[in-house]
């Protein structure tokens, strides 16, 4: 195991494989469903979450306590000589500042927490970096500097299939006065230090899909890029999205990620997207 541990919250979205790979530790954010309290990922699925909204069932969530970070620490300190802990964007949730609690209450080895100002792979993307970093022998204050340089070069775009549960999670108020949903208009939205706003308005999903695809080659150019495609139960939009995103692009590498049932309660079925950020 590498001297360094890396640590993130589910609303990352890593793929399993990456997460298995790199011996990520991530810690669940809780969904609530009447009196049951269930971790995102482990106790319940994003198909789960879609069922319960097409059944009218509410789910609400909260943030990772202190305690799960305190728990989390205490038994990585056993192993490794620091940790670098990477969270969603702390203007969206209070996961970072329970990360930082926690962080405090534990002596035995140096805890850098980072807000990502981001979610998704968008936040995945810096916590790759600093596991491959600590897989390499980097010290942890080499790692963080890694970390912050990248998170000002990453980019995130989203279209959503409908705006409504995402208006409805309070986490976007700039969607509230938009009557987007009876317009069949479909805003692509992005991360503007650390919340998320509506970049553009597109008439139809195939129109809004090829102006990310647009915006995304305007930023790149011919320079090496590093992507990811995410999508809420649209595997098959993913893949194409995938596919035109290795045809048109250098990718170094390109993902497809599910969202985590956590991010489903957030955004409903049917968003697509893609996260990336260039060499």
């Amino acid at each position: 195991m590498a001297k360094i541990a890396v640590v993130t919250d589910s609303v990352a979205c890593l793929p399993p494989e990456l997460v298995e790979a790199h011996r990520i530790r991530v810690v669940p954010v809780r969904i609530i469903v009447g009196e049951r309290v269930l971790r995102d990922g482990i106790d319940v699925t994003a198909e789960q979450i879609y069922e319960w909204q097409r059944a009218g069932i509410t789910a609400t969530s909260s943030q990772p306590s202190v305690g799960d970070f305190l728990e989390t620490y205490r038994e990585l300190a056993k192993e490794v000589e620091g940790i670098v802990s990477i969270h969603v964007s702390a203007a969206m949730t209070g996961t970072y500042n329970a990360a930082l609690l926690a962080a405090q209450m534990v002596p035995e080895v140096p805890i850098r927490v980072i807000d990502s100002q981001a979610a998704t792979m968008a936040q995945g993307f810096l916590v790759l970096e600093a596991a491959r970093a600590a897989e390499a022998g980097a010290s942890l204050d080499e790692i963080v500097a890694r970390v912050e340089a990248l998170r000002p070069r990453l980019r995130f775009f989203a279209v959503l299939e409908t705006v409504a549960y995402l208006i409805r999670s309070g986490r976007a108020p700039a969607l509230a006065s938009l009557a987007v949903d009876v317009l069949q208009i479909k805003p692509i939205l992005t991360l503007q230090n650390g919340r998320i706003e509506v970049l553009e308005k597109v008439r139809t999903r195939r129109r809004a899909i090829e102006a990310m695809i647009q915006r995304m080659a305007q930023d790149v150019g011919d320079r090496p890029v590093h992507a990811a495609v995410f999508h809420a139960a649209a595997p098959e939009e993913a893949e194409a999205l995938r596919q035109q995103l290795l045809a048109r692009f250098d990718c170094r590498e390109c993902y497809l990620t599910v969202f985590s049932p956590v991010m489903g309660l957030y955004a409903g079925p049917g968003v697509l997207g893609l996260a990336y950020y260039t060499e």
